[in-house]
């Protein structure tokens, strides 16, 4: 049996990084929800969507794994499944840029503006930070893990990529009010393109892992 990674922790820090989220483009979306409340209100519900982000992608993950196995869904074909998602998201956010912003409608004179309801923590973790795909790749990850030490340092990965949010969100405010938000924009610009090609790539690591296996390659034998 091959116990050789699919990829080093390098790699799936890297892979976190991209599919729950991104942490770079968190700072913008948290501040875009949260900028009518006070300082204190977004430092307390940053630390609860952070929290509740990383038990939400431990239970998902895990739970992923043991419906997998119990499922006997192979590694191949979660690499596929989870492309095809990655490859519908990726694709239209990129094709989102170039939608026209809907246009605001006026506010009639002596109205008197409703205050903000606060969202809840759930809300914004899933899906800004515990994404469909970003889960896909998780239960990969961790279905493909053949060791207890390998599954710790992928927990491990992923706790750091929420830490890394964490940050984002508690410093939201400075970050786009210091940088402003085009180089948020031109990171979604980039980041989707790269996206794109990064489905794409799991779905051929897919197909090739599917077309390898001796007991899936050939004819299905009637039970």
């Amino acid at each position: 049996m091959n116990t050789t990674p699919l990829l080093s922790l390098a790699q799936v820090f890297t892979l976190l990084f991209v599919v729950m989220g991104p942490p770079l483009k968190t700072p913008l979306a948290y501040y875009a929800r949260m900028q009518a409340f006070d300082a204190a209100t977004r430092r307390r519900l940053a630390i609860k969507t952070a929290i509740l982000a990383t038990i939400a992608a431990l239970i998902g993950g895990f739970l992923g794994m043991a419906l997998q196995h119990s499922w006997q869904i192979t590694v191949p074909a979660m690499l596929l499944a989870g492309g095809v998602i990655f490859f519908l998201v990726s694709l239209r956010t990129v094709l989102e840029q170039y939608t026209s912003s809907p246009v605001p409608h006026p506010v009639p004179e002596g109205t008197v503006p409703t205050r903000p309801v606060v969202p809840s923590a759930f809300e914004l973790a899933v899906p800004m930070i515990v994404t469909p795909y970003g889960l896909a790749g998780l239960i990969i990850l961790l279905a493909s893990s053949h060791s207890t030490e390998r599954t710790i340092g992928i927990v491990g990965m992923l706790v750091l990529v929420m830490i890394l949010h964490l940050l984002a969100m508690v410093f939201s405010g400075p970050i786009v009010r210091g940088i402003g938000p085009l180089p948020f924009k031109l990171f979604g610009t980039v980041i989707g393109s790269l996206t794109v090609g990064l489905s794409l790539q799991m779905m051929i690591l897919g197909y090739q892992m599917l077309a390898t296996t001796p007991a899936l390659s050939g004819p299905m034998s009637s039970p």
